[in-house]
């Protein structure tokens, strides 16, 4: 079997993108591979030319790693999704004041309201009906 070995540059272009990633010839053609911590290392993507046959490696196969890579991610994108996520947690965050203050509006008569107007917004009961209310008699001396 002959042993191939990538370029040079190649493999020093391969480092500096990840420590862990390796190149090795496999008797067909060539595989980057992935040190694992324990159990060695795994192929992760092999190269060949579009027919399928045998092709050095090269620039476009560290393209290639590079935009699959989900944790290298460019700047600038990263900027944008994070400002498209504060704003949307701003609105979130307006949107439950507004919530608070509509309740705090609402009951600002009383405590009865404001039991009603939670009843009626977490449909737990009838919020104090009409016909089951219950009179509360005084006891005592009434002036």
């Amino acid at each position: 079997m002959i042993d191939y070995k990538p370029d040079p540059a190649f493999t020093n272009e391969l480092k500096r993108t990840d420590k862990c990633l390796g190149c090795r010839f496999n008797g067909e053609f060539f595989v980057v591979t992935y040190e694992r911590a324990q159990g060695g290392a795994v192929p992760i993507m092999s190269i060949r030319d579009p027919g399928g046959g045998f092709r050095h490696p090269d620039q476009r196969d560290i393209a290639k790693l590079k935009a699959s890579d989900l944790a290298r991610e460019d700047y600038r994108e990263k900027f944008m999704r994070m400002g498209k996520m504060s704003e949307y947690l701003t609105e979130q965050e307006n949107a439950r004041r507004k919530r608070k203050e509509n309740f705090r509006d609402m009951t600002k008569d009383n405590r009865i309201q404001l039991r009603n107007a939670f009843a009626k917004a977490g449909n737990v009961s009838k919020s104090n009906a009409g016909f089951r209310q219950v009179k509360v008699k005084p006891k005592g001396i009434i002036f």
